[in-house]
């Protein structure tokens, strides 16, 4: 049963060189040292990995399903909200419009599909991926944002590869993943200008990368191991190092998703009162971090 996440196979095959094409020069001498390689699978859950005995990077049909749904729920949420804000809305519904409800009727499948079967038939009549959809509409972005999550997680797996972490579990593990993350995140963003509009891109499509895996863990169905940091360590760690622009667009946009994720978590509430949004996004990272530890 085909998957319309597939009509974007030929782009995931690039997103190693075109991520940060500054780099493919470096990419191209990794992957033919390395012999690194991508292939797809009908796993279920989330579980994008590494085979470090091969250097093969797994990609389950299933979990590129729920990242790319992911992104475009977040995307619509993120500019409705924030069109609501300018409305002046007292309150605002997650699924208050068809355009909301569609997108979050898909990642609800999307989320069931990966945890049940994983290849399940992608839901008539809702939002999907096309491979040449309609300039700046909701798929064209949530196509352009999947791929750059998805160029973060990969070039995590690639950060294993390179850093030559070893194929089982130590107690160095959890400093790996950091590692790793590091390496991915530098790949992506540290050559870049810090005005320059293909950075914000790029810092958007890490922010919902991570904000993913984050949305994994909320829903306590998470399929990462315990070797990984806690989301909201990563996401801090990733995207605190970099300040795009001044508009503050990631901030905004991962305030807006965390509220979303965490929305039936009483312990969770931010001061909306601050002076900015990276110190609203700071203080809601540090409720979190407090939550999950207590």
């Amino acid at each position: 049963m085909k998957s319309p996440i597939l009509n974007l196979v030929p782009s995931i095959q690039r997103i190693p060189c075109q991520i940060a094409p500054e780099n493919i020069e470096k990419y191209t001498e990794y992957r033919d040292r390395f012999d690194i390689s991508l292939e797809l699978s009908d796993d279920k859950l989330f579980s994008i990995r590494v085979k470090l005995d091969t250097n093969t990077i797994i990609l389950p049909v299933a979990s590129l399903e729920y990242l790319w749904a992911f992104t475009l729920y977040c995307w619509i949420l993120y500019q409705e909200y924030r069109q609501a804000q300018v409305n002046g809305a007292k309150e605002f519904n997650c699924v208050g419009n068809p355009r909301l409800q569609d997108a979050y009727s898909v990642l609800q499948w999307a989320k069931k599909n990966m945890l049940t079967s994983g290849n399940e038939q992608w839901p008539e009549g809702l939002p999907a991926p096309q491979k040449n959809p309609e300039n700046e509409s909701d798929i064209h972005v949530a196509n352009e944002l999947f791929l750059c999550a998805l160029g973060w997680m990969l070039y995590h797996e690639i950060g294993h590869i390179v850093l030559q972490h070893p194929p089982i579990t130590t107690s160095y593990s959890e400093q790996e993943e950091k590692e790793a993350d590091q390496f991915s995140t530098e790949w992506i963003l540290s050559n870049l200008e810090k005005n320059c509009p293909m950075l914000r891109k790029r810092a958007l499509g890490i922010a919902v990368g991570v904000l993913c895996l984050q949305s994994l863990e909320v829903s306590g169905k998470s399929c990462l191991n315990n070797t990984h940091p806690n989301a909201h360590d990563r996401i801090f760690s990733c995207l605190s190092k970099y300040q795009v622009g001044i508009e503050e667009l990631i901030e905004a946009f991962s305030i807006t998703v965390l509220q979303y994720l965490f929305h039936d978590d009483k312990n969770i509430t931010i001061d909306v009162d601050e002076n900015s949004f990276s110190e609203i996004f700071g203080d809601l990272l540090l409720v979190i971090s407090r939550s999950k530890r207590s």
